[in-house]
């Protein structure tokens, strides 16, 4: 090779190089651009997993995250809350279930936004046919899901509802199969979805909230946390054992943005084909005993734009 080709190699190599950095600059600098002129549709604070006990410590920390909530130079425009208000309505008493709501009262009575919520497997009152009052509580008008929607005004057990341009789809993620091995959505409530996104205008970007996360890495990372991870099958438990046929859902619509979820008091964030999966850790932390494995109690604002994107940044408080 001469000299003339060497050098004219060399040369368009450093072009080739400085094009890239330009083209690299330009890009960075319309998408900050971009980034600028975006126009916020909804500000959004994300709660979940309050776990509320009818105990000082955590009623004088669910009001002051409300507190602080309701006080940003910031607001948001409303709360929404995916699921374990209560610690819990599992294998209680209807006595011990009206004294945790009787605490939420008390503590929500301060906040001035409004809340949309789904419900959690905490969320459900069920009692063991071997407790002394399950015979009498199971034809009780509460039991069930229905006094979770009594008290935190849920139209049903999933349901939807349209602000400021975005489409809110909230879902019922307590449907345990033990022969799929975890949690489902179940077959009427996918072909609800289906119609509710079928029907949705294609110019119109989608935020679903669940209790158990859809897609996410927290729940392998907790069930890692406790068993060797060659033992590990699928975490059921933690995850939607349906995720694919919802996977399959989201990507035919093309209109889901953002799905958040709870339940695993892990924070996380997935993108994945066009859909930010946000995970939010918990407002209880470890169950009210502090941090729990790296995660601190913590709750999450969230912002949506007008372009279906958004912004999600946890605060531990």
């Amino acid at each position: 090779m001469n000299n003339q080709r060497r050098n004219f190699l060399k040369e368009a190599g450093l072009l080739s190089a400085s094009s890239l950095l330009a083209l690299s600059s330009l890009k960075a600098f319309a998408v900050e651009k971009a980034e600028k002129h975006k126009k916020r549709a909804l500000r959004i604070a994300h709660l979940t997993d309050i776990h509320l006990l009818n105990h000082t410590n955590p009623k004088a920390a669910f009001a002051k995250v409300l507190k602080e909530v309701n006080t940003l130079g910031d607001k948001p425009d409303f709360i929404i809350n995916t699921g374990d208000s209560l610690m819990d309505m599992n294998h209680k008493s209807k006595e011990e279930i009206t004294k945790l709501w009787t605490a939420w009262d008390e503590v929500v009575q301060r906040n001035s936004l409004p809340i949309k919520s789904c419900i959690g497997n905490h969320d459900v009152w069920y009692l063991s046919p071997e407790h002394k009052e399950y015979e009498i509580s199971k034809h009780d008008e509460h039991y069930g899901k229905q006094w979770i929607k009594e008290k935190l005004g849920l139209p049903h057990e999933y349901y939807t509802f349209d602000k400021h341009g975005w489409r809110f789809i909230a879902l019922d993620s307590i449907q345990y199969m033990a022969e799929r091995g975890g949690y489902t959505f179940g077959e009427k409530q996918l072909g609800w979805l289906k119609d509710q996104l079928l029907n949705t205008p294609k110019n119109m970007p989608v935020l679903v909230f669940s209790h158990v996360p859809i897609i996410s890495v927290t729940p392998l990372l907790y069930a890692a946390q406790r068993k060797p991870v060659n033992t590990l099958g699928f975490p059921g438990g933690d995850q939607h054992v349906d995720m694919m046929e919802v996977k399959k859902i989201f990507k035919e619509s093309g209109n889901v943005k953002v799905a958040l979820s709870g339940h695993v008091h892990y924070v996380d964030q997935v993108d994945y084909l066009g859909v930010n999966y946000y995970c939010g850790g918990a407002v209880s932390g470890n169950w009210w005993d502090g941090v729990l494995d790296d995660f601190p109690p913590a709750y999450s604002i969230l912002d949506l734009y007008e372009d279906g994107s958004s912004c999600y940044e946890t605060i531990y408080y």
